[in-house]
């Protein structure tokens, strides 16, 4: 059976990389890397070795597939995602108001069924992304 350590990294094509980075590391937080993927390009940290990669259209290249299956793995067209990501329930709020203070649109914090916030934001590119609050130990039902 094949043992799954969970979501590595999560790319997402953007339109402006500094607008990108913008809004996930400078308002968010998450951690520049030096990991270089090339000008129109970044990967930010978002946990321990937990990584968000984010890419201007026609960036996303691998040096070990032919430019078709490249394109085709590898989307060049900014289209919505929906990522959700775990953030230490304490931090909701604080997250939550960091964003409309920065002049964004947030729905939540609201609770789930499990008890945990979740905070529903659009990023420049009209991502739909999600926080989802966790308590460090607790496991879901």
């Amino acid at each position: 059976m094949t043992r799954y350590y969970g979501i590595a990294e999560l790319a997402i094509v953007v339109s402006d990389i500094h607008r990108a980075v913008e809004f996930y590391v400078d308002l968010l937080g998450m951690e520049m890397t030096d990991i270089d993927v090339g000008e129109r390009a970044r990967i930010v940290k978002m946990g321990d070795r937990r990584y968000l990669g984010l890419w201007e259209p026609g960036e996303w290249k691998s040096d070990f597939l032919a430019p078709e299956r490249s394109a085709s793995y590898f989307g060049n067209e900014v289209a919505p995602t929906h990522p959700v990501i775990a953030v230490h329930q304490d931090d909701v709020q604080d997250l939550a108001k960091r964003l409309q203070d920065a002049g964004y649109r947030v729905d939540g914090p609201m609770p789930h069924g499990d008890g945990s916030l979740h905070l529903y934001v659009s990023d420049p590119d009209n991502h739909a992304i999600e926080f989802w609050g966790w308590r460090p130990g607790a496991e879901l039902d």
